[in-house]
C-alpha cells in the first residue's frame, strides 16, 4: 500500500512515465538502503555472526567445527550442524572450547582462505536474511502508516508492491549465500538441509530449513501475483486474500529464526533486531486494525445520517 499521497490502485491504467517514477522513488532508494545496511552488517564487529554460537532447541547446545577435510559440507553422523546468527553453517571453533566429534578429526584441515571465505559467506547469509526481514516488516507497516497519516490506502499500491519485490530478491540472495556456505553446491548438499538417512530432518536444523523453504515458496508466489495482470484476472477481493499470505510469511520467518536458536543467543544484536521487528509489526497491525474499524464506523454513521436526512424530507 503506497505511502505516497497521490497513490492510485494498481488495477487502474498506468501513465507512461510511471515505471520511471517508481524506479527513481522506490526501487533505487530501496536497493541503496539495503546495500548500505548489508555493508554495516559486514563491517561492524558487533554484527560478526561468527561470535554468536547457537544450539539445538531440542537437544541442547552443540556448536562444532567443520569436520577436517570435508570443506564445509553438512554432516549428519553426529549432532546436527548449527547456524550462526541466521547463516546456515556450523560455527567455527571459538576459543578452543568446541572440538569436532570424535572420529572426525582426521584428514586435511581447511586452509585459512577457506575458513575466511566461509566466514564471509556466513556473514553475507546473515546480513541478507535480516535485510529481507526488514523489507518484509516494511510491507506490513505501510498500510497502518497510511491509515495513521490519513492517506489513501488502496487495495494494491506500488510502494508495497516494489518493497515486496525487493523482499523476494533479498530472500533469494540469502538462500544462495546460505547454500554457498557449505562449499560444493551439489544437489546432494542441498538435500542435506532437509533429509538425512532417507527421512526428513526433524531436529532444530531441519525444522528451521523446512520453514525457510516454505517461506521461500510463499515469497515466490507473492512476487508472481504482484502484477497488474494478476490483479485484473483474480479481481481485487481474491487477489487481496492471496496477498494476506504475507502474514503467514512473516510468521514463518519468526519460526525459522526460533528453530535456528535465536532464543539461545539473547546477547546477539540480531536477536534484538528480530524482537524489534516482531514488536513493530504486531503493534503496527494492531493500530491499523483499530484505525480501520474506527474509520469504517464513522463512514457507516455518516451514511446512516445521510439516509435518515433524506428520508425525513
Amino acid at each position: 500500500m503506497s505511502m505516497e499521497q497521490a497513490a492510485r490502485p494498481s488495477n487502474q491504467p498506468r501513465p507512461s512515465g510511471d515505471q520511471r517514477r517508481r524506479l527513481l522513488r522506490h526501487h533505487f532508494p530501496i536497493a541503496l538502503t539495503s546495500a548500505l545496511v548489508l555493508v554495516l552488517f559486514l563491517s561492524l564487529p558487533r554484527f560478526d555472526s561468527s561470535t554468536y554460537t547457537q544450539g539445538d532447541i531440542f537437544s541442547g547446545t552443540f556448536p562444532k567445527e567443520f569436520p577436517s577435510g570435508q570443506g564445509g559440507s553438512m554432516q549428519h553422523s553426529g549432532p546436527p550442524p548449527s547456524q550462526q546468527g541466521g547463516g546456515h553453517q556450523p560455527p567455527q571453533q571459538q576459543g578452543g572450547g568446541h572440538q569436532p566429534p570424535a572420529g572426525q578429526g582426521q584428514g586435511v584441515s581447511p586452509t585459512a582462505e577457506e575458513v575466511q571465505d566461509r566466514s564471509l559467506m556466513r556473514r553475507l547469509s546473515t546480513g541478507t536474511g535480516y535485510v529481507a526481514l526488514a523489507l518484509l516488516a516494511l510491507t506490513l507497516l505501510i498500510g497502518p502508516a497510511n491509515l495513521l497519516l490519513r492517506r489513501r490506502n488502496p487495495v494494491s499500491g506500488y510502494l508495497r508492491r516494489d518493497v515486496g519485490a525487493w523482499t523476494a530478491v533479498a530472500s533469494v540472495v540469502h538462500v544462495i549465500f546460505s547454500l554457498k556456505v557449505h562449499g560444493s553446491g551439489q544437489f546432494r548438499d542441498f538435500l542435506d538441509y532437509f533429509v538425512a538417512d532417507g527421512s526428513a530432518l526433524r531436529n532444530s536444523l531441519g525444522l528451521g530449513n523446512w520453514t525457510g523453504l516454505a517461506g521461500l515458496l510463499i515469497v515466490a508466489l507473492l512476487l508472481a501475483l504482484s502484477s497488474d495482470g494478476a490483479l485484473r484476472k483474480l479481481k481485487a477481493k481474491n487477489w487481496k486474500r492471496l496477498q494476506r499470505l504475507n502474514y503467514a510469511l512473516f510468521a514463518l520467518v519468526v519460526v525459522h529464526a526460533f528453530f535456528y536458536g535465536v532464543l539461545l543467543r539473547l546477547t546477539s544484536p540480531y536477536t534484538i533486531l528480530l524482537g524489534i521487528g516482531v514488536v513493530a509489526v504486531v503493534v503496527g497491525q494492531g493500530v491499523g486494525i483499530w484505525l480501520y474499524r474506527r474509520r469504517s464506523s464513522r463512514r457507516a454513521a455518516e451514511t446512516a445520517g445521510t439516509v435518515g436526512a433524506e428520508a425525513a424530507r
